[in-house]
């Protein structure tokens, strides 16, 4: 497997490490100009795909709520969705990433590959969290920085979505 020298790969895991955060701070617009404006993400099995920046802003937009709002209701993914109700509201969520693989691809682009977790913390303090996950990416440069092109989050359990946050 062709690998990346020591300075790409740092460039890498700065680019995730100022990525992330801003889907936690839910600052979304700012997170999706780390992506391509043709950007795909998708979650599998079982799950979802948004073509395009619009796409993605909707789909945040409408499920990663509020942390300072009281919750719903104790839900799942898959039900938020069908009721039209945020997903995250009332929590605080973290992505927890590790074992990051970085390797060219022919185009000029990179394919990363890394173990992902996520945590969610309601007021109270009690954690939760998501099904592990298994996240590829496609990076690409544009202007001198890295976006996201493509995204893959392959969920570790075909039930994910139906997963009930802090369940009693």
């Amino acid at each position: 497997m062709e690998t990346v020298d020591a300075e790409l790969y740092v460039e890498v895991q700065q680019f995730y490490a100022a990525q992330m955060p801003l889907l936690e701070e839910r600052r979304f617009e700012e997170f999706l100009e780390t992506f391509t404006e043709d950007c795909v993400l998708e979650h599998v099995p079982f799950g979802w795909r948004f073509d395009g920046r619009e796409d993605l802003l909707k789909e945040m937009s409408a499920r990663r709520g509020d942390a300072e709002a009281p919750r719903v209701a104790e839900t799942s993914a898959r039900r938020a969705r069908e009721e039209n109700i945020p997903y995250y509201n009332g929590l605080v969520y973290r992505y927890w990433c590790d074992r990051l693989r970085v390797v060219p691809a022919g185009d000029g682009a990179l394919r990363t590959r890394y173990q992902a977790i996520v945590s969610m913390t309601d007021a109270e303090g009690k954690v939760s969290f998501e099904p592990t996950t298994v996240v590829e990416d496609e990076l690409v440069r544009r202007e001198g920085r890295l976006l996201t092109r493509s995204r893959t989050i392959t969920h570790d359990s075909a039930r994910w979505a139906d997963k009930i946050h802090n369940p009693s």
